[in-house]
């Protein structure tokens, strides 16, 4: 299974989705599997529309991070149009049945991306390198 997901970065906070399932709060970077025909790229400008209510412009892949057998693709982008959390995807329409969670767009400060549960830890670690160091430009690949 290969996942493409988003960084959108304004004002110094980054775009997340936050769950809340089985007891637990935590947040994932905005994205989705990448269906049957589909490119990531193709996927992960869906999958911003359908979460966020954004359309999304992907830029570079910002690293790869493999989980066992999945692939999760991390593009950095430009938002083109849209408003931030009018996303009308099945999560947010609450076609998922209830032990699925919740699923809520927020903005989070870059800096507070250790200190609340965000996953993967790896792309939250760089994002706080790239904001002190820039992008070198080289997509980064994680085990994660």
């Amino acid at each position: 299974m290969t996942r493409a997901a988003a960084i959108i970065i304004q004002d110094h906070h980054v775009a997340l989705i936050r769950r809340q399932r089985n007891g637990r709060v935590y947040h994932i970077f905005p994205g989705g599997q990448v269906e049957t025909g589909e490119t990531s790229i193709q996927a992960v400008i869906r999958e911003i529309q359908e979460e966020l209510g954004l359309d999304f412009q992907p830029g570079a892949l910002v690293a790869e991070v493999r989980h066992g057998s999945a692939m999760q693709l991390f593009y950095m982008g430009t938002v083109l149009g849209g408003e931030f959390g009018t996303g009308d995807g099945p999560e947010l329409r609450g076609e998922y049945p209830p032990e699925c969670g919740t699923y809520e767009p927020v903005w989070l400060p870059i800096d507070r991306l250790l200190k609340e549960t965000v996953y993967p830890v790896s792309i939250c670690g760089l994002l706080q390198t790239m904001q002190k160091e820039g992008w070198d430009g080289k997509t980064a690949y994680f085990e994660d």
